[in-house]
């Protein structure tokens, strides 16, 4: 199990990767247990006559409501899962970067003969792998409870690809995170620059659509990127994918950079 930085990682962070797994599962299960409620006769026209336009950006368009794919799309993946897996992604990275340097831990590491760039990027390996585990969660936990559903059919292909997309903004949440921790070595810095992109993101993306100046600023947000309703109707839209996988290259590009010239106290 010790024989790489890769495998080592996964040991430490096995009750991370238990508690996370289990939360998204109980999250989802939970999310798609409300579906009932939700489509009941005349229950989403009238919340349709009578909700304020200022609070779609926060309730989503109850129209996506009358069907279960779109509903799990918009009420979990679209507006409680980027921010439930944005915190994720803060304490992964961090904990990963400055956290270990921090400890001492990342100095040991790198007087071992390894090179950094390895180090750097087994790390960073293991974070994806992290994240993708707990995504499993996600599956588990919807298709649970989906037996126990009338009228609610999930396309197992639409909703992995919805699983996938999300593991994808999750590696860029995180590899943020983690290449401000490898370039600056600093856990204030580094929690800092994850917190403002998520909650920039968050704060562009829902009050975007109901403030007129926010919406010339959507774009700077990465869950412009991720329009989950989309992707489970209609697929996927690669330009999304390469502009969320050209920012964790770039950054973890940069980070490889400056960490191997970089003094580790």
């Amino acid at each position: 199990m010790m024989h790489s930085v890769f495998t080592k990682t996964l040991y430490e962070k096995r009750w991370f990767i238990v508690g996370w797994t289990f939360g998204f599962t109980a999250l989802a299960a939970l999310m798609a247990s409300f579906y009932p409620a939700m489509h009941q006769d005349g229950a989403i026209d009238a919340l349709v006559q009578n909700m304020p336009k200022a609070f779609e950006g926060l309730i989503g368009d109850l129209a996506n409501l009358r069907d279960f794919p779109a509903y799990m799309a918009s009420q979990l993946f679209d507006i409680r899962l980027p921010l439930i897996a944005g915190i994720m992604a803060i304490i992964l990275g961090q904990g990963l970067s400055t956290a270990e340097e921090e400890s001492g831990e990342l100095r040991t590491i790198t007087s071992l003969p390894i090179s950094r760039t390895r180090v750097l990027i087994e790390k960073w390996l293991a974070m994806c792998t992290i994240t993708l585990i707990t995504t499993i969660g996600l599956v588990v936990g919807t298709y649970a409870v989906l037996p126990f559903l009338d009228d609610a059919n999930l396309q197992i292909g639409s909703f992995m690809r919805l699983v996938a997309f999300t593991w994808l903004l999750m590696v860029t949440y995180g590899t943020i995170t983690f290449a401000a921790g490898m370039v600056l070595g600093k856990k204030s810095v580094a929690t800092f620059v994850g917190t403002f992109v998520i909650i920039g993101s968050f704060i562009l993306t829902t009050f975007g659509q109901v403030v007129d100046w926010l919406a010339d600023w959507e774009k700077l947000s990465l869950l412009y990127y991720f329009p989950a309703v989309d992707v489970m109707k209609n697929g996927v839209d690669w330009t999304n994918v390469l502009v969320l996988g050209i920012i964790s290259i770039v950054c973890l590009s940069a980070a490889i950079i400056v960490f191997r010239r970089r003094d580790i106290s």
